[in-house]
């Protein structure tokens, strides 16, 4: 009896192991799935945007509060991933010189298509608003499948076909959404629509070019350090302070959000790249568009008009109808 009540801590304590094995596991199978990805890296875009917005009442210039970010948010990824590696008891493997002149080039054109829009992104948001800013990632889904197209990554399907035309019809209505914004933000307007080319762009090199036996979340760290070298280079060559005004509470809090927001939303990005493929990824910014005009509206009083609201239905229509022409496609 004294032996079986010696043992109930051991059996408590497998039990316990065995819960928390199979709640990782859980956690683990729900991020395998794309939809579940492409809605949590949507959404962190959106709020990535509305904290930019928000950088110049705390004393950030938006393009120093992204660099500092991007390096923390690396930093912060790779402290995550290693400490989770050593206690998996994972190794590091080592690469060839071709291998790693490959992956150099890689990361530098990747890091350059991944800073170049969210440079003008944080830039904008403050003239045009962060609504329209996260509307205008609707734009990559058109240019990505069409691109896919035309180099035979993707066959024209119809349901993904007409997801697309939705999601046009969305951009073209958000373009309309800026008709009546001032001279100065009508131009920033039209520099915000530049967002979808750089993303696009970016979705399908990385398809094509991915380095043979990478890892998504060493080539998501690799991305973010070029990022962080080639904003800080553009940051010092045009004189922008890099410091915000005043170290406060606030303005610290900031940058600890959008570091945080960063290793999350990039940690998962290549994730969902490898396991969805570059037309699906680019619906993250369809999800950032719907999520950011509603952010838009309950942190800064941005009330959407009828062409903004009439494009979040389209944009909505769009992401079902890609989902279930994938599906399809797929035979799930």
């Amino acid at each position: 009896m004294a032996d079986m009540l010696n043992d109930l801590p051991e059996v408590g304590k497998r039990s316990t192991t065995r819960v928390r094995a199979k709640l990782k596991a859980n956690v683990i199978k729900a991020f395998e799935k794309p939809f579940v990805l492409l809605l949590v890296v949507g959404s962190f875009l959106a709020v990535s945007t509305v904290l930019a917005k928000s950088a110049p009442d705390f004393g950030w210039h938006p393009l120093a509060l992204l660099q500092w970010s991007i390096l923390g948010g690396a930093v912060t990824l790779f402290m995550v991933t290693r400490l989770v590696a050593r206690a998996d008891g994972q190794q590091e493997g080592s690469t060839g010189t071709s291998v790693r002149r490959q992956l150099i080039a890689y990361l530098a054109i990747s890091g350059v298509l991944f800073i170049a829009p969210n440079m003008i992104a944080v830039v904008a948001a403050p003239k045009v608003g962060a609504g329209f800013v996260s509307l205008s990632f609707a734009f990559p889904l058109v240019l990505t499948y069409a691109i896919a197209v035309f180099l035979r990554l993707e066959h024209l399907q119809f349901l993904m076909g007409a997801g697309v035309l939705f999601g046009l019809a969305g951009g073209v209505l958000l373009a309309m959404s800026g008709a009546n914004l001032s001279a100065d933000a009508s131009l920033w307007s039209v520099f915000a629509l530049s967002i979808p080319v750089f993303l696009a762009s970016g979705n399908i090199y990385r398809t094509l070019k991915w380095p043979e036996g990478a890892k998504p979340v060493d080539l998501a760290l690799g991305m973010m350090a070029t990022g962080f070298l080639a904003l800080a280079a553009f940051t010092a060559v045009w004189g922008v302070p890099v410091v915000p005004e005043s170290w406060t509470l606030e303005a610290s809090v900031l940058l600890l959000s959008q570091t945080a927001i960063f290793a999350l939303q990039y940690g998962l990005y290549f994730r969902l790249q490898q396991t969805a493929g570059p037309v699906y990824l680019s619906q993250i910014g369809s999800v950032a568009a719907v999520v950011g005009l509603g952010l838009g509206y309950l942190v800064f009083g941005e009330v959407p008009n009828a062409a903004k609201a009439a494009a979040v239905v389209f944009v909505g229509i769009g992401i079902i109808l890609v989902s279930l022409g994938r599906r399809r496609r797929q035979g799930i």
